[in-house]
């Protein structure tokens, strides 16, 4: 009995693993934090195009921008001129800014994160972040789910909610991992992450544009930053938010599957590119099927009728 009792104490303090010194697969993930100006989009897409330059050149496997890079994240304060303004300067996935992005990640053979305003063939915009792949395709496209008033187009904004999350497989080494894709906002929902770590997320990009705060500061309330840090110890992976420069105030960050902060940027332009153990989420942390976190004792069965 007491063995049983000591076996249960140990088990309940026993701390998250360390990510340092682990054997794992590495993917080098570049943090884009990019200068924009609201609706300037030619120099904004001139800058998108320089960024994603420097992060091949420094070897990056994945590149991540911020959201609504090419626009800038602006505002109007008249809906309608707000829509109209947005479905001017929003792009179509064959758009040729698009074409040239898709191009630089074949030659480059590096997968890109790219956050747009998009402009559906049915007139829509919405809040979206493409993946593109190591050969150019466009293999999926996340529209942001979670859109606050100034946002969505049910109330004072311009864009349509999306309606899905999506993942997206991506190889490192001999192995296949899983990139999960949201934007700004979702983050601070916790369905957001459990959804995409549900769908197998290793690693969760989350192209951003708002102000931020500092990771290395003790704070006195739930920011968006302390938030964000909860979502990925409680669902143990790693999360990669990308902020603009200029517009906003950059503090791009790296989260490891503990909530630890790996990396903040400051507020300047700068491209950033990060070793990212991504093979331990597979090899440590999502191998045992009850979690670190309790993943396992999760009950969905009691949580359905409520939500």
């Amino acid at each position: 009995m007491f063995e049983q009792v000591a076996h249960f104490i140990n088990y309940m303090t026993m701390p998250t693993p360390d990510i340092d010194g682990q054997d794992a697969d590495i993917l080098r993930v570049a943090l884009c934090q990019i200068q924009t100006e609201a609706w300037e989009t030619a120099d904004n897409f001139d800058r998108t195009v320089q960024a994603l330059k420097e992060a091949a050149q420094q070897g990056a496997e994945l590149a991540i921008t911020p959201e609504c890079v090419f626009h800038g994240y602006g505002f109007l304060d008249d809906k309608q001129q707000f829509i109209e303004r947005m479905r001017e300067a929003a792009v179509t996935i064959d758009n040729e800014k698009i074409t040239l992005i898709q191009n630089m990640a074949q030659k480059n053979r590096m997968p890109i994160v790219l956050g747009i305003a998009e402009k559906t063939p049915d007139n829509k915009v919405h809040n979206s972040a493409l993946f593109i792949n190591q050969t150019g395709e466009i293999e999926t496209i996340y529209r942001k789910v979670h859109c606050r008033e100034a946002e969505s187009i049910s109330e004072n904004g311009c864009f349509t909610p999306g309606d899905s999350f999506v993942t997206t497989p991506i190889r490192v080494g001999k192995n296949e991992y899983t990139i999960g894709s949201m934007i700004c906002f979702d983050r601070e929902i916790p369905e957001s992450v459990r959804t995409l770590r549900a769908m197998g997320s290793h690693l969760i990009a989350c192209p951003l544009a708002t102000m931020t705060t500092r990771l290395n500061n003790c704070s006195t309330k739930a920011d968006n930053e302390l938030l964000t840090r909860a979502r990925a110890a409680e669902n143990e992976v790693f999360i990669v938010v990308v902020n603009h420069s200029g517009r906003y105030n950059g503090g791009s960050f790296v989260l490891g599957p503990s909530g630890e902060v790996i990396i903040q940027l400051g507020e300047t332009p700068t491209v950033e590119v990060i070793d990212i153990p991504i093979g331990i989420i597979s090899n440590l942390f999502h191998s045992n099927p009850l979690g670190w976190a309790g993943w396992g004792y999760r009950r969905p069965e009691v949580y359905r009728p409520h939500l």
